[in-house]
C-alpha cells in the first residue's frame, strides 16, 4: 500500500513538472495572460477618428476591451503644453504600449521613452525622417514604429491648379513655429513654380487671424491652400466658411472638413485600423525597430456642394478619379 501511494505521489509530481515545462515552452494560458494595455496621447480634434479606427482595427483583431485589451485614454488634450504630462500620466499607469497620434505627440513620447522598453506607435505622422521620429522607414530603430500619412503636398496642389486652370495666385497660411507645416514649404515651392502659379505665403499664429486675412484677401487669389497646421486644422471649419463666403475655392493635403473643395490626403480612420495591425505584431513579440514604418494610402476627395456654391464646375474626367464625392 504505501508503495502505491508513494507511486501516486511521484506520478503527481511529474505531471506537475509537466505542467510547468508545457507552459514554459508555449506561454502561459489566455486565461492567465496579462491584458494588453495601450496609453493613447491625441492633440488634435481631427485625429479623434483615426483613435476610433485603431480601437476598431483592434477589434477586428480579436481584442476584447476590458478583456483582452485596456484603453489608457483621457481623450483629446486641447493644450499641446500639456503632452508631457499626459505622457507621463499614462507611464505610470503601467502601459504595454503608447499609441500617439499625429507629430507632436509622437516626437514627445519619443523623448520621454527613450531608454525604455516601451513600445512606442506613431500614428498620422508626416515626415518622419526630417522630424527626427525614426531613422530609417524600412529600420526605425529604438522603440518606435507606425504608420505615416502618404506625402500628397504636391499632389494635392497639383489637383487643386487641375480643377481651377486658371489660377495664378494661391494664399497659403502657415505658423512658422510649427515645423510639420515649415518642412512642407521647400517642396512645395517648387512644385508651384513647375505648375505656373505663385504662392502667397502668410505667417500666422492664430485662427482669428487666418478668418481676417481670408476676408481681406485681394481680388488676384485665386485660391488657398492648407497644408498641415496644429493651430489651424482643429478649426479648419471656419476657415472653409469664410473661403465659401468669398467664393474662393481650397485645396488640403490632409483630411480637414467636408467643406473644403478639393482634397488629396489619407484616410484617418483608415490609419488607425492600419496601425492596429502593427501593435498586434508588436503584442506577438515583434520589435518596433524590426517593423518598417507603413504609408498609408492617399485619395481624391470632391465636394461638389461647395463647387455649387462658389460657382465652379468640376470636369466630368476629374470626378471620374475622385474615391469619394460629397454630394
Amino acid at each position: 500500500m504505501n508503495d502505491m501511494i508513494a507511486a501516486i505521489k511521484k506520478a503527481g509530481i511529474i505531471f506537475c513538472i509537466a505542467v510547468i515545462c508545457l507552459f514554459s515552452a508555449f506561454g502561459v494560458n489566455d486565461a492567465l495572460a496579462k491584458i494588453f494595455t495601450i496609453g493613447i496621447v491625441n492633440a488634435v480634434s481631427n485625429h479623434i477618428v483615426t483613435v476610433d479606427g485603431f480601437k476598431a482595427g483592434m477589434a477586428e483583431l480579436g481584442y476584447v476591451e476590458g478583456k483582452d485589451v485596456k484603453y489608457v485614454d483621457d481623450g483629446l488634450i486641447n493644450d499641446v503644453e500639456l503632452i508631457d504630462d499626459e505622457i507621463s500620466k499614462l507611464l505610470s499607469q503601467d502601459i504595454d504600449l503608447l499609441l500617439a497620434v499625429a507629430n507632436e505627440p509622437a516626437i514627445r513620447a519619443k523623448k520621454a521613452l527613450g531608454g525604455t522598453d516601451i513600445p512606442v506607435l506613431a500614428a498620422a505622422c508626416m515626415k518622419m525622417i526630417e522630424t527626427g521620429l525614426v531613422k530609417n522607414l524600412k529600420h526605425p530603430g529604438g522603440n518606435i514604429t507606425g504608420v505615416r500619412v502618404a506625402e500628397t503636398t504636391s499632389k494635392a496642389l497639383e489637383w487643386l491648379v487641375k480643377i481651377i486652370p486658371n489660377a495664378r495666385k494661391i494664399y497659403l497660411p502657415y505658423n512658422p513655429d510649427e515645423d510639420v507645416s515649415v518642412i512642407s514649404l521647400p517642396e512645395l515651392s517648387k512644385t508651384a513654380s513647375q505648375l505656373g502659379v505663385e504662392l502667397v505665403l502668410h505667417k500666422i499664429h492664430t485662427v482669428e487671424e487666418t478668418i481676417a486675412a481670408i476676408e481681406c484677401l485681394p481680388g488676384d487669389i485665386d485660391a488657398i491652400f492648407r497644408i498641415p497646421s496644429q493651430t489651424l486644422s482643429p478649426r479648419n471649419s471656419e476657415l472653409s466658411l469664410a473661403a465659401i463666403k468669398r467664393g474662393i475655392p481650397i485645396g488640403a493635403s490632409l483630411p480637414q472638413d467636408e467643406a473644403v473643395l478639393v482634397t488629396f490626403a489619407s484616410d484617418r480612420f483608415e490609419i488607425g485600423r492600419q496601425t492596429a495591425r502593427l501593435a498586434h505584431q508588436i503584442r506577438e513579440g515583434v520589435k518596433p525597430s524590426d517593423l518598417p514604418v507603413e504609408t498609408a494610402e492617399a485619395f481624391l476627395t470632391i465636394n461638389l456642394k461647395t463647387a455649387e456654391k462658389i460657382g465652379i464646375n468640376i470636369p466630368y474626367d476629374i470626378l471620374m478619379q475622385a474615391k469619394k464625392i460629397v454630394r
